[in-house]
């Protein structure tokens, strides 16, 4: 009995399919490329916006915003951060509890050391490389308090006289406490916090519990090609997070570390009456300059 055959595909007919699926998977991928880091940004603005509404909790419990970092020979050595102290308005009360300040985050390992190498996921943007450990003792993140004009500097009379440890002060600076009302440039017109990327290794840009780590500078604009100036044996340069080494030690500390984030075309920032905003990269050093101050009566620029 006669049965008829059916025809199969013909290799050159396979070449072409494969070729057409390579084709629509090549135009698909930007585009879910494209979604998740739409994603990441818009959980980036969230952790933002979660941290904005957590130092206005603090404000409102002590009337004034925390310190960028606390160092006082004779009554507070701890070099705790800003973002130490928020932790019990971010539901971290336990990790809080198990701090000692009478010992320094800078010198682990120690009691601290729970708090310094906890790396919580409302600290970091999923658009940044995985955090990592510095030292296998201090955990980085990705939000970074503004610190004003640099360089951040310290030295035994910076620690008695706060206001020499910064050219230009922004909210967060050593020892200081600013409160809603010395904010007279407004609100809405001062940056409280942004991102900065992390580097791989012992670059201590990032860092949540060192005086080094979680304070930005507003010298440049988002992103600058321009490196960071940091500690020579904390600074691992990168193609995204360029630094060199411009001081040996927290004594010669002089700090200039720059907003940075992976995000297309800018970063976030976190305002001053707990709003986000995205900055562009292409905002002038004026304007950017005058965001970072709180009390200097500067007119923001169109560009932002």
């Amino acid at each position: 009995m006669y049965r008829s055959r059916r025809p199969g595909f013909t290799l050159i007919e396979l070449l072409v399919v494969i070729a057409i699926i390579a084709i629509l998977i090549g135009l698909l991928l930007p585009a879910v490329q494209k979604v998740r880091e739409a994603a990441s940004r818009m959980k980036c603005q969230n952790n933002l916006k979660q941290i904005a509404l957590a130092l206005h909790a603090y404000h409102g419990a002590f009337d004034k915003f925390p310190p960028g970092y606390n160092y006082n020979a004779t009554t507070d050595i701890s070099e705790a951060t800003w973002l130490f102290f928020i932790l019990p308005f971010v539901e971290q009360d336990a990790l809080f509890k198990t701090a000692n300040l009478n010992q320094n985050f800078g010198s682990l390992p120690n009691q601290n050391n729970t708090i310094s190498a906890a790396m919580l996921p409302l600290y970091s943007c999923p658009s940044d490389v995985p955090g990592n450990l510095a030292l296998n003792m201090y955990g980085k993140g990705n939000y970074a308090g503004n610190g004003g004009i640099g360089p951040m500097r310290s030295s035994n009379a910076i620690w008695t006289n706060a206001s020499l440890s910064i050219t230009t002060p922004g909210v967060f600076i050593i020892n200081t406490q600013i409160r809603l009302i010395d904010i007279t440039d407004g609100t809405s017109n001062t940056a409280l916090t942004s991102e900065v990327c992390k580097a791989p290794g012992d670059d201590f840009r990032g860092v949540m519990h060192y005086p080094e780590g979680p304070i930005y500078q507003h010298n440049r604009t988002p992103n600058t090609s321009i490196p960071d100036d940091f500690r020579t044996g904390l600074c691992k340069s990168q193609d995204y997070a360029p630094c060199v080494g411009v001081f040996a030690d927290y004594i010669t500390r002089a700090v200039i570390m720059s907003a940075r984030s992976k995000h297309v075309g800018g970063v976030n920032v976190g305002l001053c009456d707990a709003s986000v905003r995205f900055v562009s990269n292409g905002i002038t050093q004026s304007t950017w300059q005058s965001l970072g101050t709180y009390n200097k009566g500067e007119v923001l620029g169109p560009d932002f």
